[in-house]
């Protein structure tokens, strides 16, 4: 099967094991990502890529003799992203005319460019601050949590960068910037964390560590609450591949509740379709009052998901 194809069987996400089961064949899929018209949303996990692939956007470039930015910018560079990018190119301001089909043509002035796969691109910072004009909050933070977990730049960078833009975008780009975090450990991590800040539910500490009675290390969790002694976690792509891994997930959770911490559990589809659930299911643990012993660790939906 064509690996698009599949991907959309699939609900638009699936691991590099689900689309090989789905009848993509090895070279299919390599050929695929070469192309972009599908990319690596993180290890094993693969999302919908550029619509057109990399020779449309080939062919616009030179056509217009501009640079490959936003997020046709961000899927040359490997960046990991929560949405479907567009074909995006700028040109210089003097360029008014410039047009091409299916691509979206942005004018402004370029200074510092990379290439890429043989074409001019924005710089991963450039292209950062440019995804934070055109994408929704949550999809632009995944962009730049993605830039500085893979290590192209530094929050220092970015937020730097962020204070220099004017107009319109600065604020916007500020803002991508305050919420941006490198310890951000996947694209669902990210959009579940702006999910949270942006309902006035900002987790105390991200990537916390938990530790048992003896004091060993257990875990380390995406966000805790401590005063409300609630971990919540982002339960992403990468299904249990071995029974041993099943156990040791659900002796993580068992542990966590003999040390009297709540847990609740998100999948992709609550935090991307169903942003009410999650909010209610957090705010309703932290209004409980604090005591000794919490009661059930984990909420119903999420024991029926995992």
């Amino acid at each position: 099967m064509e690996p698009v194809a599949a991907l959309e069987q699939l609900g638009g996400y699936a691991t590099r094991a689900g689309l090989l089961k789905a009848g993509v064949t090895r070279r299919a899929l390599a050929e695929a990502l070469l192309q972009r018209h599908i990319v690596r949303i993180r290890r094993g996990v693969y999302g919908p890529g550029l619509p057109d692939g990399l020779d449309h956007l080939k062919a616009a470039t030179v056509s217009l003799r501009g640079v490959v930015s936003h997020d046709s910018a961000a899927a040359l560079w490997g960046l990991e992203m929560a949405h479907q990018p567009d074909q995006h190119i700028t040109v210089p301001r003097n360029r008014s005319r410039a047009k091409y089909p299916g691509v979206a043509v942005c004018r402004a002035d370029l200074e510092e460019t990379e290439v890429r796969q043989g074409l001019r691109v924005t710089t991963v910072l450039r292209t950062v601050l440019d995804c934070a004009t055109v994408l929704d909050l949550a999809d632009a933070v995944v962009v730049a949590d993605s830039a500085l977990r893979a290590g192209f730049i530094t929050l220092d960078e970015l937020r730097a960068a962020a204070a220099r833009v004017h107009g319109l975008h600065g604020q916007t780009a500020r803002r991508v910037a305050a919420l941006a975090d490198s310890r951000s450990g996947s694209v669902l991590e990210s959009l579940l964390r702006v999910l949270l800040v942006e309902a006035g539910l900002a987790p105390d500490q991200s990537q916390y560590t938990i530790r048992d009675e003896e004091g060993r290390l257990v875990a380390r969790v995406d966000y805790v609450y401590r005063s409300a002694r609630l971990i919540v976690e982002a339960d992403g792509f990468e299904f249990h591949r071995e029974r041993a891994d099943y156990r040791k997930d659900r002796r993580h959770a068992n542990t966590f509740c003999r040390g009297d911490w709540s847990l609740l559990r998100f999948t992709w589809e609550d935090v991307r379709f169903d942003a009410a659930y999650v909010i209610d299911a957090v705010r309703h643990e932290l209004a409980k009052e604090a005591r000794t012993v919490r009661g059930t660790c984990v909420p119903a939906s999420t024991q029926k998901a995992a």
